[in-house]
């Protein structure tokens, strides 16, 4: 019984779904007959027809393009909403309703668009398709519709290539055939939507018909909208024809709002509308738009040409979360939020706003030229060329500090900005979106993300209101908006032609445009800075470009010679000869993170080169080279980048080398005795040799005096003697950061000159075999040298194998790196 319940049920259900997929045969047969639209209902409605007349349409439809903005309720695990992504409820009132054809009687039900009440219009377009373009000729499909794909042949040597797509809202079912023959490109489009005075309820299902609606005139729906003085004053103005006139989309200031602006009009100093006799006229105007416009029949970004000449309005939406409830999305005209919408009215179709639409007439450069208090961000705009992208037709919102707020950034960065050098034009981008972004779409108790021109996030946040707090805040009854937690927006919305401009308190800095000395500071690299500085040498720094900078942290050069000039006698530190090269040899080219760093040398500024060297810190996989060095001192924070350079920070001091491996033995007297025995194996010549690098193992004078009669029993076979000093030396760099504790299995050994596995491990200190590293590192200009507490004794079996390991062959810096 059980079984033949579901096996009946997956039938309905199955073929619920077939019903419900999408069906092109009717839609796009050429030998269908439409209705001509002269016959249908309110045949002067052809290219206005309504759509949404009874209420929005279903929760989160995708009315708009998608915009690269997300927004997250504060303190909630809900995961962000992308700004109009549509969300697909599970076994909620749309779940049965997605098997159309079939209701819980069994009795078949047809969608709404091909019941009663609902109007039909084609379109037909042709153009010639480039041969270079795509076979298909068409344009990326809008998300959410369903789509199918027909190529078949024609006639000999003919060829046609169809793509049909289909999307339903509301009150509205589009479907698209894009024909490509022969280099002709055929798009035939039907809408079948409400006639005009229906509608359908918000939420309703999918055969819901269009029904009947209650229609007002202008002034009862203004009444019942909240913006009645909008009319009553046109009428009292003796322009009240400006609002007779039918098949119009009028945005109506709220009654607050509006009565607002009016006394600003009449109080003596008003600049903010122009004089004269057809000022009133002008206001209504540029709150009117030829023919009936949903909010859902538009794009975001999209300008609407008003009955004023030269005055467009702009439109956006951005999402609300959905835990915060109420409307999915908020609409603004011209930053300026729509409070209600998509009301028939028997004038049209009518939005009321919260606020005045002032005259824009203006691009985002030009509003930036007019104010006194944004001259510095003038002159960078002009000087880094970005002007430019400010004057433009496409989008833009450009968030724009002040004079003062330069004035409180970093010396270095303030020079570099005013300049125009090295990034400075990063730092704009870092303020500029490529879309309108509305102060509205920050919703207090939420935060929202957009993303600059650079990629990288801005982070909006707006805090609940609450009197009291602020003055601002109880003068506009919001707090105000922050960006990243450190810049206020203090003017908000102000309009271009081509976008918009908020006012902020404070630069938003970002590392990758930021000089090398305001980056130094930031990481507190504070010494190396202020030699820099004391050298005379920040500047330069700051105009480097393409650079890499091994940069010592503080406590590394706590004990060198330099802390204490720069605190006692800084005036001796400016053009140092002997600094100048110091601080140069921490400078090499080109720029290299650590991601592309290999065993190798660099030239640096100062000429020597130094010497990078990569280990592994992993006992299983040695082959995951996860650590760096540069003449054997460890980079323990790396990649941060600069405008034009990257830093890595060591934690030592580099000094260029002066002498080779021989030469270091030579210059040490506790080497001596190690110097006796490498003359008499004759291998000089290996410690001399500056074409190859080596690691030097070399025991302290007191070691040999251990040994009765050392050098009679060390020289005596000169074979044995050469043998045993080969031990000593390693045909690699092995710095003592690259040596760590291990245990078997995962022994890790190094290979001397003779052959000879040594067995590297680390306990208090580094550990060669039987003999503790003494001292680490000596840097040579061929090579290292460690000092040993033991004398390393040759293996009989030199050619020991090492420890199998099972290591996958990944020769560079992962996630693991440190």
């Amino acid at each position: 019984m059980l079984r033949g319940s579901i096996l009946v049920l997956t039938l309905l259900l199955t073929f619920g779904y077939l019903q419900a997929l999408p069906y092109y045969g009717d839609n796009f047969d050429d030998e269908a007959e439409f209705v001509p639209l002269e016959q249908q209902q309110h045949q002067q409605q052809q290219h206005q027809l309504h759509q949404g007349r009874a209420g929005s349409p279903n929760a989160r439809e995708k009315p708009f393009e998608v915009d690269v903005i997300t927004s997250e309720v504060n303190g909630d695990n809900n995961p962000p909403g992308v700004f109009f992504q549509q969300s697909f409820p599970f076994l909620g009132n749309d779940f049965f309703n997605s098997f159309g054809g079939f209701g819980f009687g069994g009795i078949p039900r047809e969608h709404w668009w091909k019941g009663p009440n609902v109007c039909t219009d084609k379109e037909e377009d042709e153009k010639v398709v480039d041969p270079k373009a795509d076979v298909n000729g068409t344009e990326e499909l809008a998300p959410g519709v369903s789509e199918s794909i027909d190529v078949r042949p024609q006639n000999f040597a003919q060829f046609q290539f169809s793509l049909n797509s289909c999307v339903e809202r509301s009150n509205k079912y589009v479907c698209t055939r894009v024909i490509n023959q022969n280099g002709k490109k055929k798009t035939i489009t039907i809408t079948r939507q409400c006639c005009h005075g229906y509608g359908r309820p918000r939420n309703a299902d999918f055969a819901t018909p269009c029904e009947k609606m209650e229609i007002k005139n202008i002034d009862a729906t203004a009444a019942d909208m909240g913006a009645k003085e909008f009319v009553a004053t046109a009428k009292n103005a003796g322009i009240g024809e400006v609002l007779a006139n039918k098949n119009v989309t009028i945005f109506m200031p709220v009654d607050a709002a509006f009565n607002n602006y009016i006394d600003q009009l009449q109080s003596e100093n008003n600049a903010v509308e122009p004089k004269g006799d057809g000022a009133m006229m002008n206001l209504y105007k540029r709150h009117i738009v030829d023919g009936e416009i949903s909010l859902y029949d538009l794009k975001n970004d999209q300008l609407l040409k008003t009955q004023q000449p030269e005055q467009s309005i702009r439109i956006n939406a951005f999402e609300v979360p959905l835990a915060l409830g109420g409307e999915p999305y908020r609409f603004t005209a011209n930053c300026i939020p729509i409070e209600k919408h998509d009301k028939l009215s028997e004038q049209g179709l009518i939005h009321t706003v919260d606020g005045v639409m002032k005259p824009v007439t203006k691009n985002v450069m030009d509003l930036i030229r007019e104010r006194a208090d944004m001259s510095i961000m003038r002159t960078v705009l002009e000087n880094t060329k970005l002007n430019k992208l400010l004057e433009g037709e496409k989008p833009v919102t450009v968030f724009v500090p002040t004079d003062d707020a330069f004035d409180k950034v970093d010396p270095h960065l303030r020079r570099a900005l005013k300049e125009g050098k090295g990034c400075g034009a990063n730092i704009l981008k870092n303020h500029i979106l490529d879309l309108t972004f509305c102060s509205v779409a920050s919703i207090p108790g939420a935060k929202t993300t957009a993303y600059n021109l650079l990629g990288e996030a801005m982070r909006f946040n707006r805090s609940q209101s609450a009197a009291g707090k602020s003055e601002v805040a109880d003068l506009v009854g919001e707090q105000p908006v922050v960006i990243n937690g450190i810049a206020k927006i203090t003017e908000a919305d102000i309009m271009g032609t081509n976008g918009v401009l908020h006012v902020i308190d404070t630069i938003l800095p970002t590392e990758s445009a930021l000089p090398l000395s305001t980056l130094m500071q930031e990481k507190n690299v504070t010494i190396f800075k202020r030699l820099l500085e004391a050298a005379g040498l920040d500047n330069k720094y700051d105009d480097m470009d393409n650079v890499t900078v091994f940069a010592p942290t503080d406590k590394a050069l706590q004990g060198t010679k330099w802390p204490q000039l720069l605190e006692e006698s800084p005036e001796k530190l400016s053009n140092n000869a002997e600094l100048i090269e110091f601080l140069n040899y921490h400078v090499v080219q080109p720029m290299t993170k650590t991601c592309d760093l290999v065993d190798s040398t660099l030239p640096t500024v100062a000429g020597p080169e130094v010497r990078i060297n990569l280990y592994s810190t992993h006992a299983l996989f040695s082959n995951v080279m996860n650590r760096a060095t540069v003449n054997c001192a460890r980079l323990v924070h790396f990649d941060d980048e600069s405008c034009g350079s990257v830093l890595h920070q060591v934690d030592k001091p580099l000094v260029a080398p002066k002498m080779n491996l021989l030469q270091l033995l030579e210059s040490n007297p506790m080497y001596s005795k190690f110097l006796e025995l490498v003359r008499a194996a004759n291998l000089t010549t290996i410690l001399s040799n500056a074409d190859d690098s080596y690691t030097l193992l070399v025991p302290k004078n007191d070691v040999f005096e251990e040994v009765a009669d050392w050098e009679t029993t060390l020289t005596k076979d000169k074979s044995e003697l050469e043998n045993l000093i080969k031990t000593h030396i390693v045909n690699d760099v092995v710095c003592c950061a690259g040596i760590i504790p291990t245990n078997w299995p995962f022994v890790r050994s190094i290979e001397a000159l003779n052959g000879a596995h040594l067995r590297i491990t680390r306990d208090r200190r580094p550990k060669i075999e039987n003999a503790g590293v003494t001292k680490c590192d000596a840097i040579a200009t061929n090579g290292i040298v460690h000092e040993i507490n033991d004398i390393l004794i040759p293996q009989r079996r030199q050619h020991r194998p090492q420890q199998p390991s099972y290591q996958p062959h990944l020769d560079t810096f992962g996630d693991l790196f440190f």
